[in-house]
């Protein structure tokens, strides 16, 4: 491939991620994609014959997704890092999506990406999930005397009340919030879907205590709407502020376990389900599509099936009895 035709697939790039934004694709989603693109030519570039966006086949498509899953030595010929299969699987949907554009916009006769199957990861049991008592101790281990920690205890109420995703918190506004209905809405929820969630009593007074107090001191500028910002900037908190505040707050709890605004999420569902909440609230009320990925919050602890078993089996109601 010469310097023009890789100049024209830089171009195409450019347009592709254009396009993504037209779409409306959420800007965490829009850099990876552009990233897994750019890889992906680099890689035909490199290893396949094809002169040009047209001449890739299905069998070069093939190459690739072997490359993904079996990369090949370093130049050192020390072994290539291994992509865990949800990395394998976001590169694969980025370039899919990408010859799905390109095919749609008639810029290619065919779709060499149509037939690629992404690797089936196996759905796993969320990773240290809080106990009850954990997450009360969490929350309460944030005072609410000082501004930034008003603002923090805020956000972790909220994070735990309602499940929310992190970027979700992130693209909260002022005019989600509403506190009479001891509500919030979810405008910018994976895939777009906007769903209505309800407050706990403790987020409802956390954070009308950091909108009275705390917030108008912060904001630097008038047309600035993000529901939480930054002490330093004005401008809405990043990613790293939200995993950070949760982080500390373990910390001061004495939490030993890695505990992420994702951690609250599924202690969140983990708990409803304990007290026998319906599983298909818990879908609505965390935003999923499908209720198979809320099942995954239904495993039992053997705790759990001790407790059943010392109740319920005949053997052992014998036995005390």
């Amino acid at each position: 491939m010469n310097e023009r035709q890789e100049k024209k697939l830089e171009l195409l790039r450019a347009r592709f991620v254009e396009w993504l934004e037209a779409r409306n694709y959420s800007p965490r989603t829009r850099p990876d994609y552009n990233r897994a693109v750019r890889d992906f030519l680099n890689w035909i570039a490199e290893h396949s014959e094809a002169g040009s966006i047209g001449e890739i086949t299905p069998a070069i498509m093939q190459g690739y997704q072997l490359a993904l899953c079996h990369p090949p030595p370093t130049d050192d010929g020390t072994p290539a890092r291994t992509l865990s299969l949800a990395a394998q699987a976001c590169r694969l949907a980025a370039v899919k999506t990408f010859f799905s554009w390109l095919t749609n916009t008639q810029q290619i006769a065919h779709n060499p990406a149509a037939g690629v199957q992404p690797p089936k990861q196996p759905q796993t049991l969320p990773r240290d999930v809080l106990t009850q008592d954990e997450a009360r101790r969490l929350l309460e281990a944030t005072p609410t005397q000082k501004p930034l920690d008003i603002r923090n205890r805020a956000i972790l109420e909220v994070l735990y009340a309602t499940g929310l995703r992190r970027a979700e918190l992130l693209a909260l506004t002022i005019y989600d919030v509403d506190l009479q209905t001891a509500t919030l809405r979810i405008e910018q929820g994976k895939g777009r879907r906007a769903r209505l969630v309800p407050l706990t009593g403790s987020a409802v007074a956390a954070l009308k205590l950091y909108l009275s107090e705390v917030r108008g001191g912060y904001v630097t500028a008038t047309s600035e709407t993000a529901l939480f910002v930054s002490s330093k900037s004005g401008q809405p908190i990043s990613d790293n502020d939200a995993a950070r505040i949760v982080r500390e707050a373990a910390e001061r709890a004495g939490i030993s376990k890695r505990v992420t605004p994702h951690t609250l999420r599924h202690s969140c569902a983990t708990h409803l389900l304990q007290e026998r909440a319906d599983i298909r609230q818990i879908q609505k009320l965390l935003g999923h599509r499908r209720l198979s990925t809320t099942e995954i919050y239904t495993h039992v602890e053997i705790g759990d099936l001790q407790e059943v078993i010392t109740r319920c089996h005949p053997r052992e109601k014998h036995r005390k009895q």
